[in-house]
């Protein structure tokens, strides 16, 4: 059985299709080698399935390896290559994309690296989710339970989520209020092409971002045929359509459906929640349309819907806990959809041009029932927000070693936020937040990409940022500078200023002391976060596939929103959603507090050749913030050393099927947490804290070994693929703290999830 190998291969800086572009494959010399033609298309047939090794060389060019591509019989492979110009024509210079993971963006040059979306699917314990994925790289820490990251220290809340170059929505199924992560994503990776993951050191280009960055790329449909998959499991059941609208045209569609509900894991053994079973589905799709003289447009969209609902068992002798004797309704929609144009005006010049809208909803209904089972509402909250973006990019080509990128954003901006819960001291219902309007942030930036001779590439760059609801203004530098030195290393630098938005409900949220609207004060005079960081990087290849790299870096956090009363400690560092307004200590905020976040990163990395592959990362930092009280007190994700360890190895079975086993390790400092006041925690009926002594206090280490086998089988002109993943293999109970529990009045500790195990299969022809 035989497969087809083909794709484009394009200019990384003027985007132009590439004539007379070599592709080989490596690791099959019985395959005839092609060239592309005038159009930068390519294609080789005949290919044996399993794992190949592909070469594109052009004479001026860097010439690129893959060494990762895993060829099946239910589908073809398309590849999208970009080619960078080779200044040093005396000196060969290879790019083995396998080992190296460089990231697609050529603006960036410190702390990225791509990722493609079959290592989503191979690494032990991902899921299929990127940000699961990405927990296995240096300086990234699970944020808890669910996909939720923390980057370099940071609050999880500061990842920015982007999809083909614009800002999206939180694209997590059951994410609360202000949060980057979720129980399930709905990324569905088989729309995904290679993307770029950041922990810092931003280009000029990327705005609203204090941390990590998920710049997420749809791939194109098949053009030339029509392709299905089929998915089903414990998760759920899915289907991915591709194909050309019309046989022989250029134009393509890609379309993604899933739906699930995880009542199969309950039905199994195992708890997934202790509020119900949750139900999801979602969408993503990625319509191209290119043109003979207007450009190439698409239309991209990913969204989803998801509920948990559970009622309370009508016999009281049963209840235990507070929420046994409640019914409770959760959900959260999110989506976003637009419109993407690309240009190319000449061989120097090209205009992309994006409009966008996204939105969430997400909402909370908690009624609890008296022993004659009537009910009371003891919790609700609504927020919606929507946001309609611009994103325009001018990009031109001086000549092969300078490249200039300018472009605007416009986000507009509408909330609509409520949000109420039962007082104990009031014996009543209070408000927490009820806001509804518009507001609007802009940002312009302008960078350049020199390359000073062979060895030597400077990035410099300008942002600027106005935010109407505050009137203010942030001016941004940028830089970033590359040495390659002799025997493949080489030397990074990056530093620059950057700013972000607060999740708006912290904006407008009414004190827990007095009934005035905060944005009635000072709320609406809130500022973004702000950040100066600086980033030094080494990295060595060795072999073409395996990699060292190390990085150390300092975040200085400034113009933080703090709590404007001295005696509460409090500041948006230290949060991960929006769930602080509802605490009895919650106050009005003010753009006071500084935060500091320093560390030093560590990774070896075996890309997957001659069937095995390995990742060792290791990461020590602190995490500091300041409050109005000027004392300095640990983050609540300082936990202060993270070491991975993952690794996999495959074996070739009969007509090239593969078998599969990854392994993953994690080894993190515990949770940091505070002690708890318990007689003021009775009297309120919540979880006061002890406002001099903020996470002081460290739970014990956190371990998990996740485990997953993969079994690949091709048949004629069908594959399937049966995977069992498992995350917490040993069900460790790993805890994060001690907690007071409203229900018993006592203190516990606060655990989480054990084993999950889930099995799927993909058919694909």
């Amino acid at each position: 059985m035989k497969q087809t190998i083909k794709g484009t291969v394009t200019d990384r800086s003027t985007k132009l299709p590439l004539q007379g572009v070599t592709v080989v494959l490596n690791s099959s010399p019985g395959v005839k080698p092609v060239s592309t033609d005038i159009t930068g298309t390519f294609r080789l047939v005949n290919v044996p399935l399993g794992r190949q090794i592909l070469q594109a060389s052009l004479v001026g060019y860097q010439q690129v390896t893959l060494a990762e591509l895993l060829i099946t019989s239910g589908k073809e492979l398309v590849l999208n290559l970009e080619l960078d110009a080779q200044n040093n024509k005396l000196n060969e210079v290879v790019i083995n994309a396998g080992a190296g993971k460089k990231p697609i963006n050529q603006m960036a040059l410190t702390s990225g690296r791509s990722f493609s979306p079959e290592e989503t699917n191979r690494y032990a314990g991902a899921f299929f989710d990127p940000a699961r994925m990405a927990q296995s790289f240096a300086g990234v820490v699970a944020g808890g339970d669910d996909n939720e990251i923390i980057v370099r220290g940071n609050s999880p809340k500061s990842l920015q989520w982007r999809l083909e170059g614009i800002e999206i929505i939180n694209p997590n199924h059951f994410g609360s209020e202000g949060a980057s992560g979720g129980a399930v994503s709905m990324i569905n990776t088989t729309v995904l092409s290679t993307s770029d993951f950041y922990t810092g050191g931003l280009a000029a280009e990327y705005s609203n971002a204090l941390s990590g960055v998920f710049d997420l790329k749809f791939r194109k449909g098949n053009t030339d045929k029509r392709e299905y998959a089929f998915n089903i499991g414990i998760l759920g059941a899915g289907a991915t359509l591709e194909g050309p609208f019309k046989k022989g045209g250029s134009s393509s569609y890609l379309i993604s459906y899933r739906y699930s509900s995880l009542s199969l894991l309950e039905k199994v053994g195992v708890k997934v929640s202790d509020e119900g079973v949750p139900k999801y589905q979602d969408l993503s799709f990625n319509f191209v349309f290119p043109t003979k003289k207007a450009g190439t447009f698409s239309l991209f969209g990913i969204g989803g819907l998801s509920k948990l609902s559970k009622d309370a068992e009508r016999d009281y002798s049963k209840w235990e806990e507070r929420m046994d004797g409640q019914d409770i309704r959760f959900g959260y929609n999110a989506g976003s959809t637009g419109l993407k144009h690309l240009y190319i005006a000449s061989s120097k010049l090209y205009f992309n041009n994006v409009i966008s809208i996204s939105g969430n909803r997400s909402s909370n209904r908690i009624d609890t029932l008296d022993r004659d089972y009537r009910s009371s509402l003891s919790d609700r909250n609504l927020y919606t927000n929507t946001a309609v973006r611009y994103a325009g990019t001018v990009n031109y080509n001086i000549n092969s070693s300078n490249v200039i990128c300018t472009g605007v954003n416009a986000s507009f901006l509408s909330y609509n936020l409520y949000g109420q819960e039962y007082n104990t001291e009031l014996k009543a219902l209070k408000e927490l937040i009820n806001q509804k309007g518009n507001t609007s942030s802009y940002d312009a930036f302008v960078q350049h990409k020199a390359e000073l001779g062979s060895r030597l590439t400077l990035n410099t760059g300008l942002h600027t940022n106005y935010f109407n609801m505050s009137k203010s203004w942030t001016i941004e530098p940028r830089v970033g500078l590359n040495i390659k030195l002799p025997a493949d290393q080489q030397l990074s630098f990056g530093a620059g200023l950057y700013s972000r938005l607060e999740p708006l409900s912290y904006y407008f949220a009414k004190s827990a002391v007095s009934s005035e609207k905060v944005n009635e004060t000072s709320a609406n005079k809130l500022e973004p976060t702000k950040s100066a960081q600086a980033v030094l990087g080494y990295e060595k290849l060795f072999g073409g596939s395996l990699k060292f790299k190390t990085e150390v870096y300092y975040q200085h956090l400034y113009n933080v929103p703090v709590s404007a009363d001295p005696a509460v400690n409090f500041s948006l560092l230290n949060e991960s959603d929006n769930s602080a307004i509802s605490s009895s200590a919650y106050r009005s905020l003010v753009n006071k507090g500084t935060g500091k976040n320093y560390g030093v990163e560590l990774s070896l990395e075996k890309s997957l050749s001659r069937g095995y592959y390995f990742m060792v990362t290791s990461s020590l930092f602190d995490s500091k913030f300041e409050a109005l009280s000027k004392q300095e007190f640990n983050t609540a994700f300082n936990t202060r050393y993270v070491g991975n360890l993952l690794l996999g190895k495959e074996w070739k079975t009969r007509r090239n099927n593969l078998f599969g086993l990854n392994g993953k390790l994690i080894y993190a400092g515990g949770r940091r947490y505070t002690p708890v006041l318990v007689e003021e925690s009775i009297r309120l009926d919540e979880e006061v804290i002890d406002q001099n002594k903020i996470n002081t206090l460290t739970a014990e280490p956190y371990m998990r070994v996740d485990f997953s086998a993969s079994y690949r089988i091709n048949s004629k002109k069908v594959s399937h693929m049966i995977l069992m993943d498992i995350q917490n293999l040993l069900n460790k109970e790993n805890t994060m703290g001690m907690h007071y529990n409203s229900s018993k009045s006592i203190i516990e500790p606060s655990k989480w999830s054990g084993i999950i195990p889930t099995l799927n299969y993909r058919l694909e022809f």
